[in-house]
């Protein structure tokens, strides 16, 4: 008998199992052992998968842990939008009770600028003058703009907003003298 392991119990010049018996071979795993082998398609498409979904992970959150550090737009959609409850809702209202049924006195007197700065009958302390200030807008880089449109009529405090603004818009449906009208609420 020979001294040589591979020669010993294999025939073809295959490898003995350690046990002596013989596992084999085939074209793909000539030596029948199969944690030796290349890697395969199958190995590749799932490595290659993991790693896209990774990356695509990555992408998709990595603004948003930086994103209460950047100034953007979002503070000015929850500002018009705030802003038109509090017209539609507290500040030209009859009574607090029936939200969104202005009443048609204290709206002409809101937005009349060049008039007394409150009726003793409205829910608001100063006019469209101090719009900022009646909306509660406190913060200086914001810009306001509230209308009220009704059959033809319009309503409006506040300058128009510039063409390259990125403008919030909430809109509200209300009741005006008893037609229908709609509060939209600019903000950029």
């Amino acid at each position: 008998m020979s001294a040589d392991p591979w020669r010993s119990g294999g025939s073809g010049g295959e490898r003995p199992d350690g046990d002596g018996r013989d596992r084999g071979g085939d074209a793909a795993d000539p030596g029948g052992d199969a944690g030796e082998r290349g890697q395969t398609t199958i190995d590749y498409a799932v490595g290659v998968s993991v790693f896209l979904l990774v990356v695509a992970f990555v992408f998709a959150f990595a603004p948003s842990l930086t994103a209460p550090f950047t100034g953007d737009a979002t503070d000015a959609v929850v500002v018009a939008d705030r802003s038109a409850d509090r017209v539609a809702n507290d500040l030209l209202v009859e009574n607090p009770a029936r939200p969104t049924v202005l009443n048609a006195t204290c709206t002409q007197a809101f937005f009349d600028t060049d008039g007394p700065d409150r009726s003793d009958d409205c829910r608001y302390d100063a006019n469209a003058t101090d719009l900022k200030g009646a909306l509660g807008v406190i913060s200086p880089a914001r810009t306001v703009n509230v209308t009220v449109v009704d059959d033809g009529s319009t309503l409006a405090a506040g300058p128009s907003p510039p063409r390259d603004a990125d403008v919030s818009v909430a809109r509200r449906a209300v009741l005006l003298d008893g037609s229908d009208a709609t509060v939209v609420v600019r903000v950029w």
